[in-house]
């Protein structure tokens, strides 16, 4: 970090790592060097994390990652639906989501939440349950110093995941089917100035695979994205 800010002038990182704040144990053990060389009065960083990890934390803890400088912590949440989230085995409740963004935002960490909408077997109720999460995280933590931000994707499949392995042996769709990724344009034709910057992360299969209609996924994933956009501060 030292050689990156020195050379490049770089006053910002990202831990592009999915353990670096996985283990409370490697955390107590790494962040207090952190500390001690002054990152967090130098530069800031971002990273990945895991909510069962961060909801059970301690304040000792969290304040550790505060204090070394960590500006937002990136979350897997996926869905609002506590159905969903033991089908895609993902070992949380939505309690356990709430808690820890909870346990970051009022510490001024910022927190960037991860969801999808459509997945196999979703139903009508599933999808209700991520929409009212988001909603409900935006308002939990309206007043936290830290803030809380969704990006919202439709599902795609891919290779070697278990859900790849579940369409495939459910023998409805060829791997030829879910491959055949496809740009999809939720800015209407470039009218919707709002989405413009993310539109490179657009693509589908165009498969239905639970019970909500493609267009009603996109739908969704278009209007919450707008209505997250509107929620940013503006810039000083």
């Amino acid at each position: 970090m030292n050689e990156l800010a020195t050379r490049y002038g770089v006053e910002a990182f990202r831990f592009v790592d999915d353990l670096f704040l996985a283990q409370p144990n490697f955390m107590r053990r790494c962040l207090p060097f952190f500390v001690e060389a002054g990152v967090g009065d130098k530069w800031v960083w971002d990273a990945t994390g895991r909510i069962n990890v961060l909801a059970n934390a301690n304040d000792e803890l969290l304040s550790l990652i505060k204090q070394a400088g960590c500006r937002e912590i990136a979350l897997g949440i996926e869905s609002g639906s506590e159905r969903m989230l033991k089908y895609i085995d993902k070992h949380i409740t939505p309690e356990m989501i709430v808690r820890a963004v909870r346990a970051l935002t009022v510490r001024g960490i910022h927190v960037k939440g991860y969801f999808i909408l459509g997945f196999p077997t979703e139903t009508e109720e599933d999808f209700s349950a991520t929409i009212r999460l988001v909603h409900q995280l935006w308002n939990l933590t309206e007043s936290d110093p830290g803030v809380f931000r969704c990006s919202v994707f439709e599902f795609r499949p891919y290779p070697g995941t278990p859900e790849w392995h579940r369409l495939i042996a459910a023998g409805r769709y060829s791997a030829a089917q879910l491959l055949n990724y496809e740009h999809i344009d939720l800015t209407s034709s470039g009218q919707n100035t709002m989405l413009l910057d993310r539109d490179e992360f657009n693509f589908s299969v165009n498969l239905q695979f639970g019970d909500v209609p493609v267009s009603r996924v996109r739908k969704e994933v278009a209007e919450l994205m707008e209505l997250q956009k509107r929620r940013l501060p503006k810039p000083a």
